[in-house]
């Protein structure tokens, strides 16, 4: 099953009212929050206002899309009971967050060992909430690649430790097709967009390579798909893309 989304960071110069009524109008079923700037870490008053605009409009907040970048604090638990707090104010089944700063090409065993057993502790923490860990799949972190994140999620061995997927630029459609394969049972949620090399396109420009990965990465199990990187950061190619979104999950619902 497949519920759209999008990812409030798309447009950080918009405030969450208005980031709320663009997705309200879109169609769309939720947004993922940002903790940089939306919804920031440990301002509960904002979370709860957030969810309840989100609410009366028809969304949902099933992730909270915090920069908790593990690896970085010095007293990780007082820093992640800060993203906990947000996330359960959001009423957010999911807290995402990054796995380090450093590309696994360059990551060492001892850098290894550190993000392992933070996140060992992260996801703990999170259980005890009754909500998830979700890693970003992103370069220049340890889920820079499908190999090493399930290292990663293996190393960890959480239950209630997933990963996000998005499609790497510098992949093939082939190569993308074979990583969720891979990552399939593992994979939350889903970001949506559509790059040439380091350009962003309209989602429609990707219909066809979209219909591909949906099609292999879709199962009994609730999964959002939320775009991203709107070309242009477009207001209106938003609402283009939105519609396109639509179409692509249509089947899934």
């Amino acid at each position: 099953m497949l519920k759209t989304g999008l990812v409030s960071i798309s447009f950080r110069n918009l405030t969450t009212d208005q980031i709320t009524k663009m997705v309200r109008t879109a169609g769309l079923d939720a947004i993922e929050w940002g903790g940089d700037i939306h919804v920031p870490h440990g301002d509960v008053y904002k979370a709860e206002t957030v969810r309840q605009a989100c609410g009366l409009n028809g969304l949902s907040c099933p992730s909270y899309g915090s920069y908790y970048r593990v690896g970085e604090y010095k007293d990780p638990k007082e820093e992640y009971t800060k993203v906990l707090k947000s996330a359960i104010a959001l009423e957010s089944d999911i807290v995402r967050v990054w796995a380090g700063k450093l590309p696994t090409k360059e990551a060492d065993k001892e850098y290894w060992d550190l993000i392992t057993n933070e996140l060992k502790l992260i996801c703990s923490m999170t259980s005890y909430e009754g909500k998830d860990v979700a890693l970003e799949y992103h370069g220049n972190t340890l889920t820079d690649n499908c190999t090493d994140t399930l290292r990663l999620l293996a190393k960890v061995n959480s239950e209630n430790l997933t990963t996000y997927w998005q499609p790497p630029v510098e992949l093939s459609h082939k190569e993308n097709l074979h990583d969720i394969k891979l990552l399939k049972s593992h994979i939350s949620n889903i970001h949506a967009f559509t790059w040439e090399g380091r350009e962003r396109m309209p989602l429609a420009d990707g219909y066809e390579r979209w219909e591909d990965y949906l099609l292999l990465v879709n199962t009994w199990k609730l999964r959002y798909c939320m775009l991203e990187f709107i070309k242009d950061n477009s207001i209106e190619g938003f609402y283009k893309d939105a519609e396109v979104l639509k179409k692509l999950t249509a089947s899934y619902k």
